[in-house]
């Protein structure tokens, strides 16, 4: 089965049991609070961390963060919680 069918189908399941598609899809769910924080869920670690940046993995490529002073405030298995003063947030494949 390709990813497209295998996207569909869970996009049909969750929507049948009533279930958060980034659940059952694995997406990230990000949560930005002004310039100053950024929380993620759903990642797959931390590939680069700066004070300028901080690069994480996804299961689609990486969420990249770009700003000054940025500090990892928070990390578990899944999620993740940098502040400073954010610039810029992008998704990369």
């Amino acid at each position: 089965m390709n990813d497209k069918k295998v996207s569909k189908w869970r996009t049909r399941l969750a929507d049948a049991l009533e279930l958060p598609r980034e659940i059952i899809l694995n997406l990230p769910r990000v949560t930005v609070i002004g310039t100053l924080q950024c929380y993620l869920e759903n990642h797959r670690g931390v590939i680069e961390y700066t004070g300028e940046r901080v690069r994480v993995a996804i299961d689609s490529g990486e969420l990249v963060i770009d700003g000054q002073d940025l500090v990892i405030r928070y990390l578990a298995d899944e999620e993740i919680a940098v502040d400073g003063n954010i610039s810029a947030i992008r998704f990369e494949t």
